[in-house]
């Protein structure tokens, strides 16, 4: 059973100038159901002193979730249609083995069968 850990970035939208929340899967699969709610984006420099490198943790390019309805982003505050997608998208919610992480990044780990 493949475990997938889904984490929260900080993004920067160029049209609206705002930074937002936003939600990312880190070591996504090739599932369809998963592509019809995912999208890779490319990630804008959030200060002039931010760089992107193979080195780097921070990714220039990262897979987040989109809204299968309307194709937005999903921010932090719709964090019931991701959980809704992904549970129709036949994903587990490992509850147990998110709490055992200490990390302010990490929403969830989720798992399919």
């Amino acid at each position: 059973m493949p475990v997938f850990r889904v984490d929260k970035i900080v993004y920067l939208d160029k049209f609206t100038k705002c930074y937002k929340n936003i939600f990312v899967i880190q070591n996504s699969t090739n599932d369809t159901s998963l592509n019809l709610i995912t999208q890779t984006i490319s990630l804008n420099k959030l200060s002039p002193f931010q760089t992107f490198s193979q080195c780097c943790e921070n990714p220039s390019c990262v897979k987040t979730f989109i809204n299968n309805q309307n194709g937005e982003i999903l921010t932090e505050k719709n964090i019931d249609i991701l959980f809704s997608q992904l549970i129709n998208a036949g994903y587990n919610i490992e509850y147990k083995m998110t709490k055992l992480i200490k990390d302010k990044k990490l929403v969830c780990f989720i798992s399919k069968n």
